[in-house]
């Protein structure tokens, strides 16, 4: 139906929606909050809502006010329409911030169903979570439930006296961003997380209090970090394999496992895939410039072969199978061994056993007379 939630929900951008594209979406924020700013406009406020339901409670709201019915739209309030409410998601709406928003609100009324709600929440709870955790005071996005245009107006009236107290009102950066929204969500998600952590009041802190890192919620967060149970972990790599967005890197040289935090998009597909569980997943923000470079985040010596010293695998590995086979019935004796050696050195033992069962030409079958 072209809603648009898959491209909210997703975390690496691998879907998009294709018009009105997010970058024309930023575009038209932009240009928005900068003319308002422009006029001598203080602490903007957009309301998100959808072409159909939402636009026409919009224009019963304007209607209601013309007559004196209805208060109306708060000045400092701007509708904005979508094709679908849940079509922008947490990047265009800290990228409105980052422009100079103070608030985001988003209007849903009877013709979305539950589940559009729901990400919706998912994806405000991140965005407020990041935020606060950058020192960014206040309410900044709000979902607003109406089916009639008086429920609209008691809702917008309610958070236009809630702005008027000093106290309540919602705080961003200092600057307002340069930047253009991105095409690709990352991408577009990175410029705008740096420029809220440039005019950041917890960036400002000295170094030794500041924290490291910032907790985020683990439903719907596209940032995060990993933990590695070392004493689980065999470094078989199917976690790297497995990781789409080469978060998750091997070292050809040596056995080790590196992890870049900037491109987890906590899909979870690592943890999954490990046959040891030795993965768990750390919804976060980091707030160290290491997070943009490999990091290790396990390592383990490699195993060398008992008969000829090469090493073909880790110790971790070969120790992990030698004590789950050793005390199964085909493991024993010389087979136990064998495994503590490499492939060529396996079979040249195989082949050197005296007793080892093999398969020989016997005589042949006599012939029929």
């Amino acid at each position: 139906m072209g809603c648009g939630a898959c491209t909210t929900a997703c975390p690496t951008g691998a879907l998009t929606y294709a018009y009105p594209r997010p970058a024309e979406q930023g575009a038209k924020i932009r240009a928005l909050l900068s003319a308002y700013q422009a006029a001598g406009g203080r602490d903007a406020a957009l309301l998100l809502h959808s072409q159909e339901k939402g636009q026409a409670l919009i224009d019963e709201l304007g209607r209601g006010a013309q007559l004196g019915l209805m208060q109306g739209v708060p000045a400092r309030v701007m509708p904005v329409a979508l094709w679908h409410t849940a079509s922008v998601g947490m990047e265009l709406w800290l990228s409105a911030v980052a422009y100079g928003a103070r608030q985001v609100m988003v209007l849903i009324t009877a013709e979305e169903a539950p589940q559009y709600r729901a990400a919706l929440m998912e994806q405000m709870a991140v965005a407020q979570s990041l935020l606060h955790g950058l020192g960014y005071s206040g309410v900044h996005f709000q979902l607003i439930e109406a089916k009639t245009a008086t429920s609209l107006d008691a809702d917008l009236q309610r958070q236009c006296a809630r702005s008027l107290k000093a106290a309540s009102l919602p705080t961003g950066p200092a600057t307002a961003a340069r930047h253009a929204v991105q095409a690709e969500k990352r991408s577009n998600l990175e410029l705008v997380i740096d420029h809220l952590m440039a005019q950041s009041p917890v960036m400002a802190m000295d170094e030794a209090t500041r924290p490291k890192a910032l907790d985020l919620p683990a439903a719907g967060s596209p940032l995060g970090s990993i933990t590695v149970d070392g004493s689980k972990c065999t470094l078989c790599m199917s976690c790297v394999g497995a990781c789409p967005s080469s978060a998750l890197q091997d070292n050809p040289l040596q056995p080790e496992l590196k992890f870049v935090e900037k491109n987890c998009v906590q899909c979870g597909l690592c943890a999954k895939t490990c046959p040891e569980n030795a993965i768990t997943l750390e919804p976060r923000l980091s707030l160290m410039p290491e997070r943009a470079q490999p990091r290790v985040v396990h390592s383990s010596p490699p195993y060398a072969c008992i008969r000829c010293a090469k090493p073909f695998g880790t110790l971790k590995a070969i120790e992990t199978m030698l004590g789950r086979l050793t005390g199964h019935s085909m493991f024993q004796g010389p087979a136990l061994e064998r495994l503590k050696m490499c492939g060529d050195c396996r079979v040249i033992d195989m082949f050197n056993d005296e007793n080892q069962v093999r398969i020989t030409d016997g005589p042949s079958p006599p012939k029929n007379q």
